[in-house]
């Protein structure tokens, strides 16, 4: 832990603004355990189940999921970097180091830190990480999206959108979820519809929404045209408490969803994650334009 909170004492420092130039450099929590890059573009990454980091002076979780989600800090760098060649512009990146055994990033706090004052704290150091970043999309452009990335083994073997809509919804029909206004308003992408000149269900399962990108690029997803819903018997994440608690549902101009990938063809290989992660930087700047109504590129910060 000293060596940690040496790391990012230094790394504090150097990560400070200085006027008129684009903040570069990475910075940590005060534990060393939550890292943060700032970005210029509308898009802000999540990676709370990727860390490896299991500090002594934490408790172990006693109850909730504590698995790691293998390759998933990975992909988040990896897509960064990917972005940055595409657009020319960052997303703003925040990635949880500590292992989920000690702290679950994507719960509330009771569960996520399970009384623990150190994981509390870490847990409070990442959102307001997130709140740093969404301040900052906000300031530049007004209108945002937050994506929060996790792995899953479900046998489905699809990539899983979440929007906190749940399965048994989605398996409604599209006329019936067209109208069904509170579905809508309970959604995280509740602005972007708002904004989209796309109607709900295009913006949720049409060949213009993620899923359907993706699936044009090969990647089984649901919802999506081919998969609009999943079936009874099978899994899905809808989208937990990061998807929620940060995107539009309670209100505000950020957007968000959760990205649930599949361990086979998408994060088992260094080769699949690298395929993975092209096609999403490839689909995420046509699916914002669409969308959106505007370019994902970047913008520097207003000058007085």
């Amino acid at each position: 832990m000293r060596c940690l909170s040496i790391c990012c004492l230094v790394s504090a420092f150097v990560g400070l603004d200085v006027q008129g130039q684009e903040p570069a450099e990475r910075q940590f929590d005060s534990n060393g355990l939550v890292e943060y890059i700032p970005g210029n573009l509308p898009l802000i990454i999540g990676a709370p189940h990727g860390g490896s980091l299991k500090p002594p002076a934490i408790k172990d979780r006693t109850f909730g999921v504590t698995d790691q989600d293998a390759g998933t800090q990975e992909m988040a760098r990896m897509l960064r970097e990917a972005m940055i060649k595409k657009t020319g512009g960052a997303p703003a990146m925040v990635i949880a180091l500590i292992h989920r055994s000690k702290l679950d990033p994507n719960r509330e706090i009771v569960e996520a830190a399970q009384g623990d004052p150190l994981a509390e704290q870490t847990w409070q150091n990442w959102q307001g990480f997130i709140g740093k970043a969404k301040a900052r999309v906000n300031e530049r452009f007004g209108v945002g999206l937050y994506i929060d990335l996790h792995g899953q083994r479900h046998p489905e073997g699809r990539v899983e959108l979440g929007y906190m809509i749940s399965a048994e919804k989605l398996r409604e029909g599209d006329e019936t979820l067209e109208k069904a206004s509170l579905v809508v308003r309970a959604s995280s992408i509740r602005e972007l519809d708002q904004r989209s000149p796309a109607n709900f269900i295009e913006l949720l399962r049409g060949p213009t929404s993620l899923g359907g990108m993706l699936q044009a690029r090969g990647y089984a997803s649901v919802p999506s045209p081919d998969v609009p819903a999943p079936k009874e018997n099978e899994l899905y994440f809808r989208g937990g408490y990061n998807t929620d608690t940060h995107g539009s549902r309670q209100g505000g101009t950020i957007s968000a969803l959760q990205i649930e990938c599949p361990w086979v063809g998408v994060r088992d290989t260094h080769e699949h994650r690298v395929r993975f992660v092209d096609a999403l930087t490839d689909i995420l700047p046509m699916w914002f334009k669409t969308h959106f109504g505007a370019p994902l590129a970047p913008r520097s910060p207003s000058k007085p």
